[in-house]
């Protein structure tokens, strides 16, 4: 891609997410079709609005998953702040395109030596600029963001007090109906690998990650979808609880 491609196509996904819209895909000719390039369009999308960055993200955690999008590793987004939300929250309707689908993840904070020093319990909002994210490319998924759109962050508690993160279930009620449940025995090395990932990926970028940033882990429950003014809680046992409620 030119970089006048990657620039038009960091725009046209940038206005899509002001304007809360969503498309089928990328033109053709703003279409990425290396990994390489779906990254420079993310972060010109990223240049292009000044979102100061909240949390960071990663996905395409499991092997399930990386299979499925053709892509054989972690990948990378930035939720800007106005799209991190205390548990309690409701998240506003105008925030969203569509109903988001909810990913249980376990969010960890690297310290001042670049080694993890607090977890809490979260729920990532998937909400892509794409209508039906099962009919575009991984490579297309990277572009928009990794789909990371939000996320609700739980009370953070020490990285002693966590116990065996390789081994922590967790469930996702609907009000008090459980909905979905899982282990973090699901991603590809544990949360610390996706953390590690994470670290080497932003210093290729030329970000290395600073102290006190979190980051949300990579999903354990799969995509559960949502329905507008619904109330949803993840426990994850001894890490904690994390809810919100989706505004009306």
């Amino acid at each position: 891609m030119q970089p006048s491609d990657i620039e038009d196509a960091a725009m046209f996904l940038l206005h899509l997410r002001t304007q809360r819209g969503q498309v089928r895909g990328l033109p053709g000719e703003l279409m990425p079709k290396t990994i390489a390039h779906a990254y420079d369009i993310q972060d010109a999308t990223h240049r292009f609005a000044g979102w100061p960055i909240g949390v960071l993200k990663v996905g395409c955690t499991s092997e399930v998953a990386q299979q499925f999008l053709g892509i054989p590793h972690p990948i990378g987004g930035r939720i800007p702040t106005e799209g991190v939300f205390e548990s309690g929250s409701t998240v506003p309707k105008d925030f969203l395109a569509s109903e988001p689908l909810l990913e249980c993840e376990i969010a960890m904070r690297v310290g001042t030596d670049g080694s993890v020093d607090a977890v809490a319990p979260a729920i990532e909002l998937v909400n892509a600029r794409y209508s039906d994210t099962s009919q575009v490319s991984g490579i297309g998924l990277i572009a928009d963001n990794s789909v990371g759109c939000g996320a609700v962050l739980g009370a953070p508690i020490a990285i002693g007090d966590a116990g065996d993160l390789n081994d922590l279930a967790m469930t996702l009620r609907d009000g008090n109906a459980e909905i979905a449940s899982g282990n973090t025995q699901s991603l590809t090395g544990g949360p610390q690998a996706s953390v590690d990932w994470t670290l080497a990926h932003e210093a290729s970028r030329g970000r290395p990650v600073a102290p006190g940033t979190w980051i949300i882990t990579g999903t354990c429950t799969g995509l559960t979808p949502t329905s507008w003014g619904g109330t949803y809680t993840a426990d994850f046992g001894a890490v904690g609880a994390v809810s919100f409620t989706l505004g009306l």
